[in-house]
C-alpha cells in the first residue's frame, strides 16, 4: 500500500518525560501516543536511553532488566545534548547529535504501531526553551530522515500554550487565559491576553517566574505550607486580572494538596488540570501550519516573533502584485525571505512595513542609484530579508546581472530598518 503524508504530530521533549500525540480527524482532537513497557501502555516516555556498547543497540532506560554492567545509561539526555557536542560518561564519549537522533527515532518509530500506512505531514516539537544547539540539531535529523523541507517545526512551550488555549471552545478564552506550571524547579504563571478589537485577533502571552520569591527547599514536601505558597503567589499573580480560565500543569500540582488549594482558586473560574497541554499544543500547532486549522482569524505573537507583515509592490502576471516576504507571527530567528526582481524605469526599490499591532503601514525606499547603470529591464536583483532581532530588520540587494546579455557585478547593498 502506498504510504501517505496525512500525519499532524505534536512532540513535548522535556528534561524528564517526553510525550507525543497526533491529530485524530474523527475527533478532531489530538490523541495520545504510548509505548508499551513490561506489558503495560505508558504515555509518559522517559527523556533518556540506555547504550550498550558491546552490542551497539539502544533501549528505553527502564527497558533493560537483570545485570547492567557495562551499560551506558544516558539518564539526563537533553540536557546533555543541550550542553556540548559529546557527551561523557565514565571513560566513553558520545556524540550529542547521533544521541538525540536515536532517541528520536525510537519515539517516531511509535506512530508505526498505530498507522503503519501512513507518513508524517507536519511535525511540530515542542521545548521548554529552544536551545539552539538542540534546534539545529532536530532540524538536521528531520531532514536526514527523509522528511520534506519544512515539516518539521519546533517551538518553545509558551507558543504551544497559546495554539492549545485558543484550539478550545471558544467560551474558553472568550476573556484571558491563564497557566500555572509547577515543577522541581519552581512556579510559572503564563497568561494569554487577546486584543479582539478588529480581525485578525492579537494572541499575546507573558510569562512570570513567581518561584523568586519562595523558598522552595524549606516549604519541601510539606503539604500545608505548599497550598498557602501556591495560592498566595497564585491570587498575587491574578489581582486585577480579568482571567476566567485557568490551566496548571507540571508534576507538582499531583499531590493531594493541589484538589483543596485549586477548589479556592476556582471562585468564579474554571479551572483544567492535566500533563499534556504542550504536546496537544503542538499537535493543534501542526494542524494549523500544515493549511488545515481553523484559526485565520488569530494572529500568535509573542517575544520571539515579528509584530509585522513586510512585503514588496510588484507588477506580475500583467496586475499589480504584492509580495509578502514575512508574515506577521513567524519567529524572527526563522526569517530567511528573499525575492526576485527586474526594475522597470524605477530607481529604487519600495519596501511595506504593516504592523499589525500598531495598526500603521510605512514604506521603506531602497535606492539603486549605487549600482551599475545599464538599459531598462536588463538588470536582476535578489532582495532578501532576514533579522537581527525581533525589531531589528536586515534587508540585502545583490546585483545578478542579466544572464549572458549583461553580467552580474555582485555587488551587495545593506540597509537596517528599525521596526
Amino acid at each position: 500500500m502506498e504510504e501517505k503524508r496525512t500525519l499532524l504530530v505534536g512532540m513535548d521533549i522535556g528534561e524528564q518525560v517526553t510525550q507525543i500525540s497526533c491529530f485524530d480527524f474523527t475527533t478532531y482532537e489530538p490523541v495520545a501516543i504510548g509505548r508499551m513497557i513490561h506489558g503495560k501502555r505508558e504515555y509518559e516516555i522517559p527523556t533518556a536511553l540506555t547504550y550498550v556498547p558491546g552490542s551497539g543497540e539502544w533501549y528505553w532506560i527502564d527497558e533493560m532488566q537483570g545485570d547492567q554492567t557495562g551499560q551506558i545509561r544516558l539518564q539526563h539526555l537533553l540536557l546533555d545534548v543541550a550542553k556540548s557536542d559529546t557527551i561523557e560518561v565514565g571513560m566513553q564519549k558520545l556524540d550529542s547529535y547521533q544521541v538525540l537522533k536515536r532517541y528520536l527515532v525510537k519515539v517516531l518509530s511509535l506512530l508505526t504501531e498505530y498507522y503503519p500506512d501512513e507518513m508524517i505531514k507536519k511535525l511540530v516539537i515542542t521545548l521548554d526553551e529552544k536551545e539552539e544547539r538542540l534546534v539545529s540539531y532536530l532540524l538536521k535529523i528531520a531532514n536526514e530522515l527523509g522528511m520534506p523541507k519544512d515539516t518539521l517545526v519546533v517551538q518553545n512551550h509558551k507558543q504551544s500554550y497559546m495554539y492549545y488555549a485558543i484550539s478550545q471552545p471558544k467560551e474558553l478564552w472568550s476573556n484571558n487565559v491563564g497557566l500555572f506550571e509547577l515543577t522541581q524547579k519552581g512556579l510559572w504563571y503564563s497568561q494569554i491576553d487577546i486584543n479582539r478589537k478588529r480581525e485578525p485577533y492579537i494572541i499575546g502571552v507573558t510569562k512570570k517566574n513567581l518561584t523568586q520569591d519562595l523558598d522552595w527547599d524549606k516549604i519541601g514536601q510539606e503539604e500545608e505550607m505548599l497550598s498557602y505558597a501556591f495560592l498566595n503567589a497564585a491570587q498575587t499573580a491574578l489581582h486585577k486580572q480579568y482571567v476566567t480560565t485557568i490551566y496548571v500543569t507540571g508534576k507538582g500540582f499531583e499531590g493531594e494538596w493541589s484538589n483543596e488549594a485549586l477548589k479556592e482558586l476556582c471562585m468564579g473560574r474554571r479551572i483544567f488540570r492535566g500533563q499534556n497541554l504542550f504536546t496537544h499544543g503542538a499537535c493543534y500547532a501542526a494542524r494549523e501550519l500544515s493549511g488545515m486549522g481553523k484559526l485565520d482569524h488569530c494572529l500568535f505573537l509573542d517575544d520571539e516573533m515579528v509584530a509585522s507583515n513586510i512585503y514588496i509592490r510588484t507588477y506580475k502576471d500583467a496586475t499589480d502584485h504584492e509580495e509578502l516576504l514575512v508574515k506577521a507571527g513567524t519567529p524572527w530567528k526563522e526569517v530567511d525571505g528573499s525575492v526576485d526582481v527586474i526594475p522597470d524605469q524605477e530607481d529604487e526599490i519600495q519596501i511595506v512595513v504593516q504592523d499589525v499591532l500598531k495598526h500603521e503601514t510605512k514604506a521603506h525606499m531602497l535606492s539603486l542609484s549605487g549600482f551599475s547603470k545599464r538599459e531598462n529591464k536588463t538588470t536582476r536583483f535578489t532582495i532578501r530579508i532576514r533579522f537581527a532581532n525581533r525589531t531589528n530588520c536586515i534587508v540585502t540587494l545583490k546585483d545578478n546581472g542579466f544572464g549572458e546579455i549583461c553580467a552580474a557585478s555582485n555587488r551587495v547593498w545593506e540597509r537596517h530598518i528599525q521596526l
